[in-house]
């Protein structure tokens, strides 16, 4: 794989930011601050749940890069013994800390916060396959 097709995952972060900059809404959703923290704790724990599933899901098709840091996420996931629940508190504490991260989905709040906490398991990863850290 050429390295300037890899992309690292702080890149990535601020490439899904800048695509959700203008809010998009989708109705029944939860789509932004407000609509996470109208949810009960038992929902935000089960919403956030499915999230990690899917946005951890490797697909045969997924660059390298994507799939280390997937394949590390849930190694971190694990390894931490996380819960749903404080996968959901995570996304609580982005919003409440940071109001500039008012009108992004929980799905880009997760992706951030998984990048920050998980960030020596998946330089562990990337390590084992030669690519550098993020």
């Amino acid at each position: 794989m050429k390295k300037n097709r890899l992309i690292s995952l702080s890149k990535l972060t601020l490439g899904v930011a800048a695509l959700m900059a203008a809010p998009a809404y989708a109705g029944g959703f939860v789509n932004n601050a407000s609509g996470w923290l109208a949810l009960p704790p038992d929902a935000k724990a089960a919403y956030v749940q499915a999230l990690s599933d899917s946005a951890n899901l490797i697909f045969v098709d997924d660059e390298l890069a994507t799939a280390i840091v997937k394949l590390a996420r849930t190694r971190c996931l694990v390894e931490q013994k996380t819960t749903a629940a404080i996968l959901a508190d995570r996304v609580t504490m982005a919003y409440t800390k940071d109001a500039k991260l008012a009108n992004f989905p929980p799905s880009v709040i997760y992706i951030m916060r998984m990048a920050d906490v998980c960030r020596t398991t998946i330089n562990e990863e990337r390590a084992r396959f030669s690519l550098p850290p993020v």
